[in-house]
Formats: C-alpha cells, structure tokens, sequence
C-alpha cells in the first residue's frame, strides 16, 4: 500500500504538484476547522484557551520544517553526485583515449574506436527502466575491455598498468553513474514528507479556528510556499523530468572533441 501511494506521487507530473498539494493542504486545514467546531471546545475569543493548541503546532512546524530540510539536502546531494560522475565519466573517458593513442595499430586505433562510441552513447543519462539504453553501454563497455585486454598484451608493464587503470576507471565510472541515476530519495520518506504536511495543514485550521479566525489568504499563501518546496525537491530527485536537469556538457564538448580527431 505504501509503496503503491510512493509510485502514485512519482507519476504526478512536476508542473501539477503544487496545484495537487495546494488542493490536499486546503482540505486539511478545512477539516482541522470542522474538527474544532465539533470537538474542539469553545474559542479563545469566547472565553476559552488557545494556548495547547498553538504549541502543538509550533511543534509540528518545527519538525515539518526539520523534515523538508533534510529531504532537500538529500535529493540535493543526489543530484550534485549525478553532476560530478557525469564530468568524471567525462574526463575518464577522454584519458583512456589519450593513453590508447600510445597503443601501436591496430589495438589503440581501434581500442580508440571503441572509446568514442561508448562515449556517444553516454550522452545521456539512461533511466533503470530504459533497459535497452543500459544493454548497448553494457555491452559497449565488454567491448572495450576485450579490446584492452588484447592492446595491453603487446605492450610493456608500465604503458600496460597505465591503459589498464585509465580503461578500468571508465567502467567504474560508467557504473557509478547508473547507480546515481536510479538512485532517488526513497518513496516512502517523499509520501512521510506530504502526510505530515498535510497533518500540519489539518493542526493549524485547527488552532486557527480555536483562535476565532480563519486567515485563508496568509494559510493558502503558506500552502502554496510548501508545496513549492515539495515540488522542488521533486524536481532535484528526478534525474531527467522537470526544470532542474543534470548538466550533460562535459560529456557532449568531449564527444564534440573526439569527432573531429581522425
């Protein structure tokens, strides 16, 4: 059931989070209203005491507020290691090249080869679901190493160890890098993170019928700000959706650069 509701928000489309969850707050927050009129006793206005209430809900805020500042700097970290492994692979890539040139023919040209495809194909950043994508970069990397594996054996110790490590460098690289893509901030925390929202939004129309007042322009302003916050952090954990997307720059300027070398 969880895990089914975790998918369900991963396939809200980003530009409809903040609408979806401005819609959900709005309707906590008008049950944490009815809430109090039915049980919540007589109003701070009416003679009656507000004061337990409201700490509960500074309470609530502050762990809301805890909450959302931890699952930014995870889906925050997240997308800076997709960044850097994409001009690590990058750089990578570009040295095991180098070192191939010094390879006589036909192992380095060919070894070289090899390098510029598998960097082609590297442009992007394949999802776990794109098995497809995954399957060519795999068997592109095979490739690779059975050509490393037939350069190095005409070559001395040091030039081998040194074609080797630059080869065995890309693969790591290359499998560093699918591993950040799928991996996201787990579904579970993202749904945590909208439930206590929304029972944060259902605590302050509580508290804020209790004082007399309703406040829906500053409580529906507050509401949009947090499902802003939420569709952020969204947009920094999906690797290829929304506005935030992982800079492909290194990878391209070095396909850009191979192509032009004969």
């Amino acid at each position: 059931m969880i895990n089914a509701l975790a998918a369900l928000l991963d396939q809200v489309p980003l530009p409809a989070i903040p609408a979806v969850l401005l819609a959900i707050f709005l309707l906590a927050a008008e049950l944490g209203f009815a809430c109090h009129r039915r049980y919540g006793g007589s109003k701070s206005g009416l003679g009656g005491g507000g004061e337990d209430e409201t700490q509960v809900l500074s309470t609530a805020l502050l762990v809301l507020a805890l909450l959302l500042g931890f699952t930014f700097s995870m889906a925050l970290d997240r997308y800076d290691e997709r960044r850097q492994l994409v001009v690590q692979e990058a750089n990578d890539i570009g040295t095991a090249w180098l070192r191939a040139g010094l390879v006589p023919a036909p192992h380095g040209p060919a070894l070289q080869n090899a390098l510029r495809d598998y960097a082609g194909l590297r442009q992007s950043s394949p999802l776990p679901h794109e098995t497809a994508k995954l399957a060519r970069a795999a068997d592109q990397r095979n490739r690779v190493w059975q050509l490393t594996t037939a350069a190095q054996a005409t070559l001395d110790g040091p030039r081998a160890v040194s074609l080797t490590s630059a080869v065995n460098a890309v693969l790591d690289t290359g499998t560093q890098r699918e591993k950040a893509v799928a991996a996201r901030v787990p579904g579970e925390v993202m749904l945590l993170l909208v439930l206590f929202a929304a029972v944060t939004c259902f605590l302050l129309g509580y508290v804020l019928d209790a004082h007399g007042q309703r406040h829906r322009l500053a409580s529906g302003i507050l509401f949009l700000l947090m499902g802003l916050t939420i569709m952020l952090i969204l947009d920094l954990d999906r690797p290829v959706d929304g506005a935030i997307l992982v800079d492909q720059s290194a990878m391209q300027a070095l396909v850009a650069s191979l192509a032009v070398v004969p």
